[in-house]
């Protein structure tokens, strides 16, 4: 039997502070990235994030085996002129996965993505955020000419997402009850702050 090496692969220096830990059942390290966080690698490990309305992009070279995720929460802030290359937001967190993967080796005539996300978790607000989230990256990678490869949007329930960017295979795993209840409270949370912060600069946030 082949010994299983569980030794953590070195990441690259830019993502030294993701989260990462060793994987028992699928026997490998994943990298579990939060809302607002990109994670690129070339090591043969999965990626991870737990998804409501949020985008996550999968994507990678699909020829030189370097890839990551991105998880942003809206996409774009309300004044252009405010909070530049917070990732937290599709229009940054984008350029950042593509600009990470094409500096590590990457050519971007190579990359596919895969989209996940999207989903309708807060129902009494009346912004389709989710909807709005997804029309965004779409359009987005139509006009950088990246195919997507496969796309899981808009559930109603939270989704835990996995990506291997060596193979570029992804699953997702529904998930109910406490998580899925966890994801709608920060969410709506989350909202009321921008809501407030809207409501404040006296413009829309999209």
């Amino acid at each position: 039997m082949t010994a299983i090496n569980q030794t953590l692969s070195q990441a690259l220096p830019q993502f030294e502070h993701i989260r990462r830990y060793w994987d028992p059942v699928r026997k490998l390290h994943v990298a579990q990235i939060l809302p607002g966080e990109v994670y690129v690698t070339k090591n043969h490990e999965l990626i991870s994030t737990l998804l409501g309305s949020c985008i996550a992009v999968c994507m990678r070279d699909k020829t030189k085996k370097i890839g990551g995720m991105n998880h942003f929460k809206l996409p774009k802030p309300a004044n252009k002129g405010f909070d530049d290359e917070n990732t937290n937001y599709g229009i940054y967190a984008m350029e950042l996965l593509i600009n990470e993967i094409l500096k590590n080796g990457g050519n971007k005539i190579n990359l596919e993505a895969t989209v996940f996300g999207g989903g309708n978790m807060t129902k009494s607000l009346t912004a389709d955020i989710g909807g709005k989230n997804t029309e965004f990256v779409l359009d987005f990678l139509r006009q950088e000419s990246i195919p997507i490869i496969d796309r899981d949007t808009g559930h109603n329930a939270a989704q835990q997402i996995y990506y291997h960017p060596v193979t570029g295979k992804t699953f997702s795993v529904i998930k109910q009850n406490s998580s899925l209840e966890k994801v709608r409270e920060e969410e709506r949370l989350y909202m009321q702050r921008i809501n407030a912060e809207n409501e404040n600069s006296g413009m829309d946030f999209f």
